[in-house]
């Protein structure tokens, strides 16, 4: 039986721990990595970058209710200064979903009602694959925590189903482990043991 899915303030505190997880992806990064690829085929770290940028300003708008940018854009596609970037929207988009915790009145942007609980869920659930992402093309320790990706992973069940997915997400790939960053992994069609092939479109 799949977990209920995680009330707001639980959603926020999964925000938090995703994006120190994936601050500690972009550590030390270096503009001579944005060609490295990634699991991501056919983008390279710099594209999976601009993904994350995109991604964090989104989750962002929705934490404030109206679209609107956070800080100046990056001033390059140069991975450090995605990198930076990156840094300073995950600490704008932590306040801004603490100064919510207790508000469960839905968030409307672009004229649609969002509830902040799954908004704080799925933002968490983006910005821990993609720092799997990032450190997995880094070379670096790529598992995500077991007891993090545990919690993720009934996020991931009841948003991204297995039949009937959006078309951004590739379809499960076959089990290589039972470890809940193996599972987490895979229902999102990426392969935990990466370098290798992969179809994954976000």
């Amino acid at each position: 039986m799949v977990p209920a899915i995680a009330p707001p303030r639980a959603g926020v505190a999964l925000l938090e721990r995703s994006l120190a997880y994936a601050r500690g992806a972009l550590s030390d990064l270096r503009d001579a990595e944005g060609s490295r690829p990634t699991p991501c085929a056919p983008w390279d770290l710099t594209d999976l970058l601009v993904h994350v940028v995109d991604s964090l300003e989104v989750v962002t708008e929705l934490a404030l209710g109206r679209l609107a940018r956070v800080g100046p854009p990056p001033s390059s596609h140069r991975p450090e200064v995605l990198a930076d970037h990156v840094r300073v929207l995950g600490c704008t988009l932590l306040e801004q979903w603490t100064a919510r915790e207790g508000d469960d009145r839905a968030v409307r942007v672009g004229g649609l009602e969002v509830d902040p609980g799954l908004a704080a869920e799925v933002g968490a659930l983006e910005v821990a694959v993609h720092g799997w992402d990032l450190a997995a093309a880094r070379g670096h320790p790529a598992r995500l925590p077991s007891l993090l990706a545990a919690a993720l992973l009934p996020v991931a069940v009841a948003r991204v189903p297995a039949d009937g997915r959006s078309v951004r997400f590739a379809p499960p790939r076959p089990l290589s482990g039972v470890d809940p960053s193996s599972v987490l992994l895979a229902h999102l069609g990426r392969d935990p043991g990466w370098p290798g092939v992969t179809d994954f479109r976000t």
